[in-house]
């Protein structure tokens, strides 16, 4: 309104200039471009996947949270640039990403706009001790392991390039979906942090009390150049606090600091789009550090919208949650969980409201009316019942699968420790109750209890978990093998062929991952060819070992044993050489070479095998009797009868160490000790009695 003022000096009344009017300018709508852009973050996602199905391989995952193997394993991961790429970029744009590219952001703006067609406008809920998730899980996800790293005084990786081959693919990977979530899974995160957490706690409280990242992108933001800064146009309408969904008080910071501060925006620029005297803009100039606590924190100078009590309940109730879900059934994503955890601490402060106040709402339900619980009261309070009982199962299972799977790591890490037996039976009935109890079946829980059925031969529970495991995993070639493996322990044989001869095929088409695997197949059919006594099936499948492992010593053993029984004996002796040649400590091969060179008469060589096999099994009675036998031959008498009496000592009832005692006996002209060992010879075992029939009183001059 224009106003009048005097001029004592000339005596009239002079009208002051009118005002310039100010011209409503055209609003930007910048919500349509994000919405497009948010749009197209999930026709990247698609278009990456078909990539995959169509090549077999394609650009890794870009998973933020694979930041934390990069950090353990020193493996450079696309997720691992693409963070750093976006540390940054907000580091000079500020929080652009979580607004304009972030998939999580796509669902609670879908939330929110569906909420506003139906009449419902939720403003955001404000908890102070909500606001600690964020920084804290951003600490524990990715400094707290390296303190404990240097805690224990353990080198920090090497960072550095990888492919599959080394199990985790830096850049191009063949298993896109390594670090991602069933579909199921991916589902409810959605629904809960894209969804519920909106509707419940309001618009975009997953990035302001769940999200690690969005803890890490505030951070860079505060020191960011680029911001939305104010003019001398703005009149301090408030349209822009209006407009922000992130819950920001604009035109105060704006006031106050001539930009907004606060690292809560996230750049959507709706505030510049909705002033109407186009006095918003972005632009780049000194950042605002940490100015926003001078303006009151988070939330400006409003208040809380929780007591003190409160929010200390909603922590209890968010920390018990967390762990009660966090990777429950090795299925719970850490997101998922921190998502209720937020929900169900919110919900259980409802809860205490119907007990302690006449008025209770929960959203935009009125559960409570001048001290009566309404229709949808009743049902929360059932809903809220069963959802204790739900959290409370879910803590109890979660409790055992934490245990066993920590003890079962620990026993994989030392299986010869001197715990380890006691180790291993505290896990088996920790895993056995999780399993027994849970919900759905823990694939990890069934792997580990199937390899604790295997330590302790518990072949009945190793084949039960083995075909449960097979049927929702039937392309896992190690479990198809272990299986098979354990029907041949139960001398069932035709039904473990199928299972090793399919562990073959399909590992022969799979990586180099699977080598290992097809090394314990091909062992596999060798001992059930053995079994068999067809010696060069187990030849052929004991060479295809050697082809994948040429450094197995057990297989070289193996295939010498099958090459003497097949009497191609100048190619065991060869086999055998190499297997002791890489490990001298195998006892049976050094058995096994010593009796092929006995067998062609060549002691001297024999002698040394027996007795370096000696050294390692001692008590072995055939052993000493084999040992003492080729010392016999060689003349070296007092040795030979040393090891035979010891042969006759531990074994009594060998017929053929008497024999041999005979033998050398006749050679020292000690008739009487001689005939007393034939004769026992003889008494047990029908061919020496033939044999020294045939003979009379003329015993042999070799025995066996």
């Amino acid at each position: 309104m224009s106003t009048k003022s005097v001029d004592h000096s000339e005596g009239v009344v002079a009208r002051a200039a009118p005002e310039k009017p100010t011209l409503r300018r055209p609003r930007r709508n910048y919500a349509r471009w994000r919405a497009l852009c948010l749009s197209l973050v999930y026709v990247v996602f698609a278009a990456h996947i078909v990539h995959w199905k169509l090549t077999g391989q394609t650009l890794a995952p870009l998973e933020l949270n694979e930041v934390m193997y990069t950090l353990e394993l020193g493996i450079i991961t696309a997720g691992f640039l693409f963070m750093g790429f976006l540390v940054l970029g907000s580091l000079v744009f500020g929080r652009f990403f979580c607004s304009w590219a972030c998939h999580i952001m796509v669902l609670q703006d879908l939330c929110a706009w569906l909420l506003r067609k139906l009449g419902i406008r939720q403003k955001p809920l404000r908890s102070r001790l909500l606001l600690l998730v964020p920084p804290l899980t951003a600490a524990y996800m990715f400094l707290w392991p390296q303190v404990l790293r240097a805690w224990h005084n353990r080198a920090f990786p090497t960072f550095h390039w990888a492919s599959d081959r080394e199990g985790w693919a830096s850049l191009v990977t063949q298993n896109f979906w390594r670090n991602l979530p069933g579909p199921v899974i991916i589902l409810l995160t959605f629904l809960v942090c894209g969804f519920a957490i909106v509707y419940l706690l309001g618009s975009r409280t997953f990035c302001t009390y769940i999200c690690p990242y969005g803890a890490i992108f505030g951070l860079a933001d505060r020191f960011a150049p680029g911001r939305i800064r104010v003019n001398d146009q703005c009149q301090q309408c408030g349209t822009c606090t209006a407009a922000c969904t992130c819950g920001v008080r604009v035109h105060e910071e704006v006031h106050q600091h001539g930009m907004i501060v606060n690292p809560a925006c996230l750049k959507d620029l709706d505030c510049v789009g909705a002033c109407p005297q186009n006095a918003l803009h972005y632009l780049f100039g000194r950042p605002a550090l940490f100015r926003s606590f001078r303006s009151g924190g988070r939330f400006g100078r409003l208040p809380y919208d929780f007591s003190l009590l409160e929010d200390l309940w909603i922590g209890a109730v968010f920390l018990v949650v967390l762990l009660s879900f966090r990777s429950l059934y090795s299925r719970i994503p850490f997101l998922l969980s921190l998502g209720l955890g937020g929900i169900i601490g919110y919900l259980a402060v409802v809860v205490v409201r119907l007990f302690t106040r006449s008025d209770v709402v929960l959203a935009t339900l009125h559960l409570k009316q001048v001290g009566r619980l309404t229709l949808p009261g009743r049902a929360f309070f059932v809903f809220a019942v069963l959802l204790v009982a739900l959290v409370g199962h879910s803590g109890w299972v979660r409790y055992h699968e934490f245990l066993g799977l920590k003890q079962t790591r620990v026993i994989q890490a030392r299986p010869d420790a001197p715990d380890a037996d006691i180790r291993a039976a505290q896990a088996q009935a920790h895993l056995t109750t999780a399993d027994r109890w849970g919900l759905i079946h823990n694939p990890n829980v069934e792997r580990c209890l199937l390899a604790l059925s295997a330590r302790s031969l518990n072949l009945a529970d190793v084949e039960t978990y083995a075909r449960r495991l097979l049927d929702r995993f039937p392309n896992e070639v190690a479990i198809r093998v272990q299986l098979g493996q354990c029907l041949l322990k139960q001398d069932r044989l035709s039904e473990a062929e199928p299972y090793l001869r399919e562990a073959v095929a399909r590992a022969g088409g799979q990586s180099h991952e699977a080598a290992g695997v097809l090394v314990e197949a091909h062992q596999a059919l060798a001992g059930l060819a053995l079994q068999r006594g067809d010696f060069a099936a187990a030849a052929e499948e004991l060479r295809a070992v050697l082809t994948l492992d040429s450094k197995h010593a057990a297989a070289y053993a193996q295939l010498g044993g099958a090459l003497a029984e097949l009497g191609r004996l100048d190619e065991a002796v060869a086999s055998l050489s190499q297997a002791v040649r890489i490990d001298p400590d195998l006892a049976g091969a050094q058995y096994n070479l010593g009796a092929i060179f006995g067998h062609l008469g060549r002691f001297a060589e024999a002698i040394p095998c027996y007795e370096r096999a000696l050294t390692l099994t001692p008590d072995d009675a055939d052993l000493h009797n084999n040992l003492g036998f080729a010392l016999l031959q060689t003349g070296e008498l007092e040795l030979a009868q040393k090891h035979l009496e010891r042969a006759v000592t531990l074994k009594p009832g060998s017929a053929d160490a008497h024999f041999n005692l005979g033998n050398l006996f006749t050679a020292r002209w000690q008739t009487d000790r001689a005939t007393q060992h034939y004769h026992i010879a003889a008494a047990l075992d029908p061919r020496y009695a033939r044999l020294l029939g045939n003979v009379s009183n003329e015993p042999p001059t070799s025995g066996p």
